[in-house]
């Protein structure tokens, strides 16, 4: 799928970008603001020349990329203890 955008607006979305890596406080996120330039440049550069109609961006191109989240997975077996407690409860001592 692609979606028309006009050059304009990309560039001014890089210097947004390039702004805000300017002010970041960490050095990841400063290098992500650069990852995201990057993209954006490669995405002009990579357009076929239409006269400045618009630039064409491809739905493979991330500008962000999400860390996945691994499942969370209960424990299915009881705790035995010698004085009869579960190990169900946190007062269990």
């Amino acid at each position: 799928m692609n979606i028309n955008i006009s050059h304009l607006s990309v560039l001014n979305k890089i210097e947004e970008e390039i702004r805000q890596a300017k002010s970041a406080e960490k050095d990841s996120a400063m290098k992500q603001h650069v990852y995201t330039v990057r993209t954006l440049c490669d995405m002009l550069l990579d357009t076929p020349d239409t006269g400045g109609a618009g630039a064409a961006f491809a739905e493979s191109m991330p500008l962000r990329q999400a860390v996945p989240q691994q499942p969370v997975v209960g424990r299915s077996e009881k705790l035995n203890t010698d004085d009869g407690a579960n190990g169900d409860s946190i007062f269990d001592f």
